[in-house]
């Protein structure tokens, strides 16, 4: 039995899922805000940009094509 295999443009489309779900959680986790300890809401809130980097390179890829 064989799978299908996704095509270029599925496979950006399954990432972009995953990155919204993470820049998600990484929303919740922040907007607890004055409860986190400093090291932590900066350690995310760098972990968040680089996930809307990813949506963004993954956007222009989907694009490009």
């Amino acid at each position: 039995m064989s799978h299908p295999t996704p095509t270029d443009s599925e496979v950006p489309d399954f990432q972009r899922v995953h990155l919204q779900r993470l820049k998600l959680a990484a929303d919740v986790i922040l907007g607890e805000g004055p409860h986190l300890p400093i090291v932590l809401e900066s350690e995310l809130s760098i972990y968040r940009e680089r996930i809307e980097c990813a949506l963004l390179e993954s956007v222009t890829t989907v694009v490009d094509s």
